[in-house]
């Protein structure tokens, strides 16, 4: 009898909380077993396995511990064959089947072929409400332990047996809670893509003269769920499943804390675009500090800190300033013929064309900058080339 698999299926039994255990043990005889495994299953979800995988995001990191700052041992390509070995929190212990290799890859950069865990694993959430609370119990008349917000992806672990059905999930911080089921839009428990170019074919079979399904747009999220000779076994979140070459698919973190899988290096921002283009169309408001309203400085804070507080403490930013003028302190300046994803962008917006910065906004590639308009009362996109930023640039920041 294969024990590690007994533990995974045990794992989703328990409720990761001391009520749970206590319901759990009143079972003495079926679950005596737990007993001496509660310490080990309140971190790893499984070990001592030997499930296939292949790798599905580009220059996918070895590390020695399962921690994005920890020691790098080598770089796998897309379609590298893994073996993993354990599966600890969001991390997957590996074994390269061709080399001697092992270490630590996030979970998110191979996609796991074995059956009996795709029919085990977890299934993953995404709020669908501008706020959620998020609650000690299934109900509201539990106290909130945190909130999140829309576009957030969470782990869901178990549903309630009241009247109105509630998630138990946890959150990228490893925070559990209780969450209304009708905010939360089940998602398929694969790594999440988008496609990268205007437009391509989704194909019934992984080969250009294959049979058309669906055209896909830029900007498009998928799921990846294989990976076979440089094409992408996808799901679309209407139901489509097909095929695209996977050079035209950028592979995404699905982390809800935006840390990227290449840990604290200038990487971190290349999913910047995708997030910070989530708030376009909410409110300016004076003083605004989000996640509803913004003025321009309160929105690039609020961005940063929300999502690339792990990045800025790498960096010693531990309090991030507030005001446009002094986030234009902080950082090194760069020129803007060499911006990157991530950079601030700072103006003189105030009506003369001088040296006051009056307003920041957020570098997201392509000559584009998102930032909160006070003269369109929402959060928009422009272009650095428009003659009124190009001639009220003042200066540009890397953090």
């Amino acid at each position: 009898m294969d024990i590690s698999r007994i533990i995974y299926g045990m794992k989703k039994k328990l409720l990761f909380q001391m009520g749970g255990m206590m319901h759990i043990l009143k079972n003495k005889g079926k679950y005596a077993i737990c007993i001496g495994l509660i310490t080990i299953l309140s971190t790893s979800i499984a070990f001592g396995l030997d499930y296939e995988a292949i790798v599905i995001a580009p220059g996918t990191t070895i590390r020695q511990e399962k921690a994005f700052d920890s020691k790098q041992l080598d770089k796998l390509s897309v379609g590298a064959k893994i073996v993993v070995k354990e599966i600890s929190d969001d991390w997957y212990h590996i074994k390269v089947s061709e080399g001697s290799c092992e270490g630590w890859i996030c979970s998110e950069d191979a996609v796991i072929n074995d059956n009996l865990f795709k029919k085990n694993s977890l299934k993953r959430g995404e709020v669908t409400t501008d706020v959620l609370n998020v609650r000690t119990g299934p109900s509201t008349d539990y106290t909130r332990s945190t909130q999140i917000r829309r576009g957030d992806t969470v782990t869901i672990i178990n549903t309630s047996d009241t009247p109105e059905k509630w998630y138990e999930v946890v959150l990228s911080n490893s925070i559990k809670g209780w969450v209304h089921s009708d905010y939360i839009k089940i998602t398929y428990n694969f790594p999440k893509g988008s496609i990268n170019i205007d437009s391509v074919i989704l194909k019934e079979q992984p080969n250009d003269n294959a049979a058309r399904i669906a055209k896909l747009e830029k900007d498009e999220m998928i799921y990846i769920k294989n990976y076979v000779n440089d094409w992408y076994n996808i799901i679309t979140p209407a139901d489509a499943e097909g095929w695209v070459k996977s050079e035209h698919v950028t592979a995404l973190p699905v982390s809800t804390s935006g840390v990227s899988r290449s840990g604290t290096g200038r990487e971190v921002f290349s999913n910047i675009e995708a997030v910070a283009t989530k708030y376009l169309g909410k409110k300016y408001v004076y003083g605004g500090n989000g996640p509803n309203s913004f003025d321009c400085s309160g929105f690039t804070s609020y961005i940063l800190k929300t999502y690339y507080g792990e990045y800025l403490r790498s960096k010693g930013i531990n309090s991030f300033p507030r005001t446009a003028s002094a986030q234009a302190t902080i950082g090194t300046p760069v020129s803007r013929g060499n911006l990157e994803k991530g950079d601030l962008v700072f103006f003189d917006t105030s009506g003369r064309i001088g040296d006051n910065i009056s307003h920041v906004g957020i570098y997201i590639g392509s000559g584009k900058i998102v930032h909160a308009s006070s003269s369109r009362c929402r959060i928009v996109t422009d272009n650095l080339s428009d003659r009124y930023y190009s001639t009220r640039f003042m200066k540009a920041v890397r953090l």
